[in-house]
C-alpha cells in the first residue's frame, strides 16, 4: 500500500519536527523492559512525559508496519522522539534514519547507544550472578545486594553485610569468584545470623556489670583483653586496649608492649570514670604488666 502520510520519507521536513527524546525500542533476547531502573532511561522517559504533558500530543497513528515511524523499520532499536507540531503528533525514527535526514546530533545518539550497550552488559552480569549464587546456596547474597541499592529500606548494614554486597558486586563485574570467596561468604552469613543472640549476650553482660570503683590515685587492674589496636585518630598515636573486669566494668587506654588480644592481664594504672557512663572508664600510664592468663592458641593441623 502506498504511504500518503505526512511522515513518509519522502514528505519528511526535518523543520517541521522538534527532537524531545531517545527511546529504547529492545528486541530478540534483550526483549521487554529490562532496562526500566536505569537512571540515564528513566531521565528520557522523564522528558518524553513532560513533553507530552505540555503539549497534549500523542504517538502519530499513521500506519508505518515499524518500530522506525518514518521508514517502518522493525528492528530499529535506538531511536529518537520527535515532535511534528502541525499535527500535535510524536514520531519515533531509527537513530540512522534520523543522522540521514539530518535531525539529531549523531555525538548524542553514540553516547545513548554506548550507555544502553553498558545497561545490557550490567544486566547480563546481575543474571550470570544470581544464578552462580543460586548454584552455591547463596541467593541470599543477591538478595541483601538488591536492598543495598534502595533508599529507606531500613535495614542495618554492617561489616558482614558490606563484605558481602561489595562481593555479589565484582560477581557481576568480572563473572566469577573463587571457591575461598563463595565459602568466606557462607561464613559472613553464618556471623550475621548470629549477630542477634550475640548483642542479646552484650547487652545481657552490659546490664549486669557494676559500676567502676571510686578509685584515688594509682590502682591494680585486672581483667580480659576484649580489643587491641592502633589508635591513629588520637593527638597522641599508638595501641590502645578495651579491658574488662571480671565485675563487667570496661577501661579503655594506652596498651603496654606485649599485650594481645583475649589475655587475662593485669597492670597498674591511674582511673577516670566516664560522666557518661558510671561502667566505663579511661586509664592512663600503666606499670606493671603481669599476663595473668594467655590466650590458648590451636595448634595448627596440616591438611592433606
Amino acid at each position: 500500500m502506498t504511504r500518503t502520510d505526512a511522515h513518509r520519507p519522502s514528505a519528511i521536513n526535518p523543520a517541521e519536527y522538534e527532537f524531545v527524546a531517545q527511546e529504547l525500542i529492545p528486541i530478540g533476547r534483550y526483549s521487554g523492559d529490562i532496562l526500566s531502573d536505569c537512571a540515564f532511561l528513566q531521565a528520557e522517559r522523564a522528558r518524553i512525559s513532560r513533553h507530552m504533558a505540555r503539549t497534549g500530543g500523542t504517538y502519530s497513528r499513521h500506519e508505518h508496519g515499524g518500530n522506525c515511524m518514518v521508514c517502518g523499520s522493525v528492528n530499529a532499536i535506538y531511536t529518537a522522539l520527535f515532535y511534528h507540531a502541525k499535527s500535535n503528533s510524536y514520531i519515533r525514527m531509527g537513530s540512522d534514519c534520523a543522522e540521514k535526514c539530518e535531525m539529531g546530533d549523531a555525538a548524542s545518539f553514540a553516547y545513548f547507544r554506548t550507555q544502553a550497550d553498558n545497561a545490557y552488559a550490567a544486566y547480563a552480569g546481575k543474571r550470570k550472578a544470581q544464578a552462580i549464587l543460586a548454584e552455591n546456596n547463596l541467593t541470599a547474597a543477591w538478595d541483601l545486594f538488591v536492598n543495598a541499592g534502595l533508599a529507606n529500606t531500613g535495614l542495618t548494614y554492617k561489616y558482614e553485610e558490606h563484605t558481602i554486597c561489595d562481593m555479589v558486586r565484582k560477581l557481576v563485574n568480572y563473572g566469577n569468584l573463587s571457591e575461598k570467596q563463595f565459602a568466606f561468604m557462607g561464613r559472613l552469613f553464618t556471623q550475621i545470623e548470629s549477630r542477634k543472640a550475640t548483642t542479646a549476650k552484650r547487652d545481657a553482660e552490659t546490664a549486669a556489670a557494676k559500676e567502676i570503683p571510686s578509685f584515688e590515685g594509682r590502682v591494680e587492674i585486672e581483667g580480659v583483653v576484649l580489643s587491641h589496636k592502633y589508635d591513629s585518630d588520637s593527638a597522641f598515636p599508638g595501641y590502645r586496649m578495651l579491658v574488662q573486669h571480671a565485675d563487667g566494668w570496661k577501661v579503655w587506654g594506652t596498651a603496654p608492649d606485649g599485650v594481645v588480644k583475649g589475655q587475662t592481664i593485669r597492670f597498674s594504672a591511674s582511673v577516670i570514670v566516664s560522666q557518661d557512663d558510671k561502667k566505663f572508664g579511661y586509664f592512663k600510664r600503666p606499670t606493671k604488666l603481669v599476663v595473668v592468663k594467655d590466650i590458648e592458641v590451636e595448634a595448627e593441623v596440616a591438611v592433606a
